[in-house]
């Protein structure tokens, strides 16, 4: 008769411990991807709502003059007001018979800001509209840098979010645009 040797206590109890310090290194480094794809994946989202109120605002913003927006030199603010121009008597131009640049009155300007719920938006003709959400920060500014041209406004946005496991994704974006009209 062979004689059959088993496993020592110990020898079971130093495998289930070597086993379960594997497990525990394979949840934490799923825990990292896990948390990686979640930062890569909302941050990605927070940049898209950015851009998407950055190519609404230049849109406008463009086509204003320094003269008919709300934010002065050296100053900054969360919310602007301003006009574009608009063909006003008809003609089918936005040019007067004397050809000056037809602008509405200020009961019809258009107005960009942030509201509580974290939301930037559009109001103009008495009617709102989100352009972006989870925004944090908005920030209208104009310096007076003499190498600058003096028609530039400066937008900066931050938009922050979390997630259902308590992190934050952060987001932060400037555009710069140049006032035409």
């Amino acid at each position: 008769m062979k004689n059959i040797q088993g496993f020592t206590i110990m020898e079971v109890l130093v495998s289930a411990v070597i086993i379960s310090v594997l497990i525990m290194v394979a949840f934490a480094v799923l825990d990292v991807g896990r948390g990686s794809w979640f930062g890569g994946d909302v941050r990605a989202e927070l940049r898209k709502e950015m851009i998407r109120a950055f190519m609404a605002m230049e849109r406008e913003l463009r086509e204003t003059s320094p003269a008919q927006q709300s934010v002065s030199y050296d100053t900054s603010s969360t919310s602007i007001t301003f006009r574009v121009p608009q063909d006003i008597d008809g003609d089918g131009t936005i040019l007067d018979s004397f050809g000056y640049i037809e602008w509405p009155s200020l009961a019809n300007s258009i107005v960009y800001s942030l509201n509580g719920n974290n939301e930037i938006i559009r109001t103009a003709s008495g009617v709102t509209r989100v352009l972006a959400r989870g925004i944090t920060g908005l920030q209208f500014s104009r310096n007076r840098n003499p190498a600058l041209p003096l028609e530039l406004l400066i937008i900066n946005i931050t938009a922050q979010k979390a997630s259902s496991v308590g992190k934050i994704a952060t987001e932060t974006g400037q555009l710069i645009v140049k006032m035409r009209n």
